[in-house]
């Protein structure tokens, strides 16, 4: 997760400071926030309305399923014979019952919280869980902010956003950067400079040691859309930095397993990258990793997918020979780096 002032502030009173977090969904909350759960542990607003709306609901489906067995028994002593079938029309209620009670969920979830104290914790609960729902309510929320709510909140609405759109980028609908756009009331380009400029650092650090499916793509999206190449550059020197290449085999394929799947799925276009910033030993570093990396069973296009996990491991291998000159590490070879010859640091050209 991205580090930011936004663990200093409460997340539902955001002009608070926090003075803990809550005992179920780790959000930070305040001296407001005076909610307890069974084992008098406090919690949120949130959760304590999430615990109430859940017995609710509850509730509500017996009372369904009581009126669906009902009808069922009803309907099936008072029609004909050759209608029976007609007897289990009640039961179509029961599929529906999840679009019906939707709606009502939320408004228990969110019940006595203004949207300005619903933004921060439905952002929180979309980038942990990827639901487009939450996204969908998030945007709610945000088209009722008034501009001087806006204005207020900004810094820890985008602390709490960039993490989301980050780890959730390949799941945005199509649009969603105009919609963001209108709804956050900025020009695309004050929202592109705002993620490229304040956020730069905190987005690579997460892009590589916190790394989620595809996010290397929102790092592709962001330096192109800001025609930074500096930023592009600055994650992959992060991506081949002394923590990530002197790491050991089991280290690379947990801890860096996301990152390393996202460099195996666009091994290209990062090599097509190496070559435009002229980063000849960085392309060497990716490869080596490569090689060390335990890919997923998914090939990267319809030629490698007619080929078994040994064969994927050798046309990697090849493809390190003949990147480097050098035949590939394999799993258990320490990785040399010489700090004379390749700068770890913050690249900002």
């Amino acid at each position: 997760m991205v580090q930011t002032t936004s663990t200093e502030i409460c997340a539902l009173h955001y002009h608070n400071q926090t003075d803990g977090n809550c005992a179920q969904c780790g959000l930070p909350i305040c001296n407001l926030d005076q909610h307890y759960n069974v084992n008098a542990d406090r919690i949120c607003q949130l959760c304590d309305n999430i615990s109430r709306a859940k017995k609710i609901v509850r509730y509500i489906q017996i009372g369904i399923w009581v009126i669906i067995i009902g009808s069922v028994i009803l309907l099936w002593q008072l029609l004909p014979q050759e209608q029976f079938l007609f007897a289990f029309l009640p039961v179509i209620l029961m599929l529906v019952t999840p679009y019906i009670l939707r709606p009502v969920i939320m408004k228990l979830y969110f019940k006595g919280l203004q949207p300005k104290e619903s933004i921060l914790p439905i952002l929180r609960y979309f980038e942990a869980s990827g639901n487009l729902d939450h996204y969908k309510l998030f945007k709610k929320f945000l088209e009722k902010l008034t501009d001087e709510d806006l204005e207020e909140i900004k810094n820890p609405l985008f602390d709490y956003l960039v993490p989301a759109l980050a780890f959730n980028y390949s799941k945005l609908p199509e649009e969603w950067e105009n919609e963001l756009v209108e709804k956050l009331r900025l020009s695309e380009d004050e929202f592109i400079e705002i993620l490229t400029k304040n956020y730069k650092k905190q987005i690579i650090q997460t892009a590589v040691h916190s790394a989620q499916s595809n996010i290397s793509l929102f790092i592709f999206y962001l330096s192109e859309k800001a025609d930074d190449k500096g930023f592009i550059k600055a994650y992959i020197k992060e991506i081949t930095s002394s923590n990530v290449v002197e790491s050991t085999d089991e280290e690379l394929n947990t801890i860096y397993n996301k990152l390393l799947e996202d460099v195996y799925l666009y091994e290209e276009r990062f090599n097509e990258l190496c070559d435009e910033l002229k980063l000849e030993k960085e392309k060497v570093l990716i490869s080596q990793l490569l090689a060390r990396y335990e890919p997923p069973l998914v090939p990267k296009n319809q030629l490698e997918a007619v080929l078994s996990p040994a064969q994927l491991k050798e046309k990697r291998m090849k493809e390190e020979i003949k990147i480097s000159g050098e035949p590939a590490l394999i799993s258990g070879e320490t990785v040399e780096v010489q700090e004379e010859e390749i700068e770890f640091k913050d690249d900002e050209d």
